[in-house]
């Protein structure tokens, strides 16, 4: 199935130039920068690992987007993760939950600076390489979707951690 463009990407690439023709590329350029700084801020550092059956890593929460969020998608490597396959948690001593489980009735709070752990069964890349795994809470409030992409390298299987 070919990955489909987020919901809102075009609104995002329309209000782009709205602002470089407004407040001049510049002012694109520095918004890029916030996001990306944003968005490395958000995941924790070589917690991307192998687990048995699958992947797992954790995030960080920074005091930027805080909320209930209605529902958890997972793409790794551009492929979508049933999310019955996806079990995240607020941290050590707290009970997993499936994505499945986080609905708008039974929605996943983030505070500021919350951790979240997440386990994912996968088939996890074979090799040494880059993994790309994106990270998306839908909440009802608007924007509708926040999103990340961690990107990190997976050791080969059987090298050592």
């Amino acid at each position: 199935m070919p990955l489909r463009p987020p919901r809102g990407l075009f609104a995002l690439v329309r209000q782009g130039i709205t602002i470089g023709a407004d407040y001049g590329i510049r002012s694109v350029e520095t918004l890029l920068a916030v996001a990306q700084t944003i968005e490395e801020s958000v995941y924790e550092p070589g917690s991307l690992r192998r687990i048995p059956g699958g992947l797992a890593f954790a995030l960080d929460n920074p005091p930027l987007r805080v909320g209930a969020f209605a529902r958890v998608r997972i793409l790794v490597d551009g492929e979508a993760i049933p999310s019955e396959r996806v079990r995240l948690r607020p941290g050590p001593g707290h009970a997993w939950r499936t994505a499945a489980d986080v609905t708008s009735e039974a929605t996943y709070d983030l505070g500021p600076g919350d951790r979240t752990e997440f386990e994912i069964e996968t088939a996890a890349p074979t090799g040494p390489g880059r993994t790309r795994v994106r990270i998306e809470f839908e909440a009802p409030a608007i924007p509708p979707t926040v999103w990340c992409e961690l990107r990190d390298t997976l050791p080969a299987l059987g090298a050592a951690p």
